[in-house]
């Protein structure tokens, strides 16, 4: 911090506490209810956008495309589970990678079907096109947008350097995403964090798709501690995942 003091006439000295960090770094930006009129989806899809403090069009970004959960929409991570003052914080005060951070509503699509064509053939086009792009991308969500993770990280393994999943819905068929892939090596590290108080999802599910993954040569971390399937649990999570994504862009 520093003072910056003003007087006029004979009024008394004012002192002005200033961040510092608050004169070196412009502010975030945050874009809300962006719309792709979708040929896939046959609907127009919304999606926010987050913008690093000191944006600069000219400069090259990684992203990390942030998935929310069912029964909530785009502004989910931002109204409830205050992304953008813990990307901010990251970034400001940790020193963290800058990044823009897509946030897509998926309604209840669990990010499968016309919505998969929606996501890799309409939305990433579209952003990747509209901002300078680095050509690096990170995936992360919470439960449902945990599920979407695990499986567009399983799936388009390339296209990603790190997923983050956060409380995920599993399924079966993640396993044989896995066995498909012959060249193991093209896999992006995943994290797989759970709560062992939630009763929302099966986490010994998520810990056997983990070990699984592991056995078959994929770099898994898999977090367990306390915490319900809920926003505090999401809210800790989060800074993780972007520390994750942030390293994995360098």
């Amino acid at each position: 911090m520093i003072a910056l003091s003003a007087c006029g006439g004979d009024e008394p000295e004012e002192v002005v506490q200033v961040d510092l960090k608050e004169l070196l770094f412009a502010n975030s930006e945050v874009k809300k209810g962006l719309a792709i009129d979708s040929k896939a989806m046959k609907m127009r899809m919304k999606y926010d956008l987050y913008l690093p403090p000191k944006f600069d069009s000219e400069k090259a970004y990684p992203i990390l495309y942030l998935l929310h959960g069912a029964g909530d929409d785009q502004d989910a991570w931002l109204d409830k589970g205050d992304a953008q003052k813990i990307a901010d914080n990251y970034i400001k005060n940790q020193g963290g990678t800058p990044m823009i951070i897509v946030m897509p509503d998926a309604q209840m699509t669990f990010y499968t079907g016309y919505y998969e064509q929606y996501l890799h053939e309409e939305l990433m086009p579209e952003v990747e096109g509209k901002y300078k792009f680095s050509g690096k991308r990170a995936v992360a969500g919470l439960s449902m947008g945990g599920f979407g993770t695990l499986y567009h990280a399983l799936k388009y393994p390339a296209k990603f350097t790190y997923a983050y999943a956060m409380s995920p819905a599993t399924a079966d068929t993640f396993k044989a995403l896995v066995d498909v892939q012959p060249n193991k090596s093209v896999f992006p590290p995943f994290t797989i964090e759970v709560g062992n108080q939630d009763t929302t999802v099966d986490n010994g599910a998520a810990k056997e798709l983990a070990d699984y993954m592991n056995g078959k040569g994929l770099s898994v971390e898999f977090i367990a501690r306390d915490g319900i399937h809920y926003w505090n649990f999401w809210q800790e999570c989060l800074p993780k995942a972007l520390k994750k994504a942030g390293d994995s862009f360098k």
